[in-house]
């Protein structure tokens, strides 16, 4: 069984809970199950909206963007029989600089602590498709193989491709899916479960996630950057949570949207203030709709310059480096 990584140490003072039954008074620990399940593939496939149906709450930020996941989320779906703490990862990719690395390092760690494997393809992307058959799937690990979005590809091209992949690993299950309209996710769902380890719960069975709302208030702020920010802009923005006040009414939220220059200072300001506005506006009304609450959120950008290289501006925004970086 893989241990809970410590990152993630629960918060149990935040709203993402469900009311779930724990397991009847009386069933044996055996007759429960529980484990890691990492969700890994290349960038911009569906992990996160993946992750998001699973569950059945939007935990992951999701853009048309790719690299948009940047640090691993964790997920958690219970119910009287089963407990699955998701990992969506970012995606796979050659890294270019420290940030790129400790991206990279997320997803080896959460490979390396889960009891099931799921990783998804793109149908319709000729380079997932090759990533996947060169993938050498862990024998230690059970393994699922999804083929998402399979209305970018013919019936006849995801039945070959299938085919081709099926045999190319040692893959569990392989289950298509269009995770976007939730087709698919359900059996998605059972497959990954039928595959976990014996075990009583690992986290109190009504949450759903482990990190703070202030974490997901920033990778709100975060995926508004990516929505409205254009070309290489929203890659060089990171977002700091400098005040979070839930007591607070309405609760207060202070953010800095950093940037590596002081000419995408200037795009994120926007003339007259214009984009700054709107990003606060369209993250404002996404973490009211989270929180369930009024929310004020004062919005400022500053610039650190180079914060993607350098390994110490990185640990300042949370972000975990492998060993040997300084």
């Amino acid at each position: 069984m893989a241990h809970v990584p410590g990152l993630w140490a629960s918060s149990r003072n935040h709203s993402f809970r469900r009311m779930n039954e724990l397991p009847p008074a009386g069933v044996e620990e055996t007759d429960f199950k529980a484990g890691f399940c990492a969700i890994i593939g290349l960038p911009n496939v569906g992990k996160s909206t993946i992750l998001n149906r699973l569950i059945g709450e939007r935990l992951s930020i999701v853009t048309a963007k790719a690299q948009t996941t940047r640090q691993r989320l964790l997920g958690i779906y219970s119910d009287e029989s089963h407990q699955s703490v998701f990992v969506d990862t970012p995606g796979l990719l050659k890294p270019r600089y420290a940030l790129h690395e400790s991206m990279q390092a997320e997803a080896e760690r959460a490979t390396l602590d889960a009891d099931v494997l799921l990783y998804v393809v793109d149908l319709g992307w000729k380079a997932s498709l090759d990533h996947a058959r060169e993938f050498d799937v862990p024998a230690r690990i059970p393994s699922v193989l999804c083929l998402n979005k399979m209305d970018r590809a013919s019936k006849e091209d995801v039945a070959a491709a299938e085919a081709s992949l099926a045999g190319s690993g040692n893959w569990r299950h392989v289950v298509r899916t269009e995770a976007t309209m939730g087709t698919g996710t359900e059996l998605l769902l059972r497959s990954i479960l039928d595959l976990l380890p014996a075990s009583p719960p690992l986290y109190p069975v009504d949450e759903i996630a482990t990190a703070p709302l202030r974490f997901f208030a920033a990778e709100l702020i975060r995926e508004t950057c990516f929505e409205e920010l254009a070309q290489e802009v929203p890659y060089a923005t990171a977002v700091g949570i400098e005040a979070f006040r839930e007591e607070a009414d309405p609760v207060y939220i202070d953010a800095r949207i950093y940037v590596e220059r002081e000419s995408q200072k200037g795009i994120v300001i926007g003339r007259g203030g214009a984009m700054i506005k709107k990003i606060g506006s369209q993250a404002r009304v996404k973490i009211e709709r989270l929180m369930e609450r009024p929310v004020y959120l004062d919005l400022r950008v500053k610039v650190m310059p180079n914060w993607r290289r350098r390994p110490g501006s990185l640990k300042l925004f949370g972000y975990d480096l492998p060993p040997g970086s300084r």
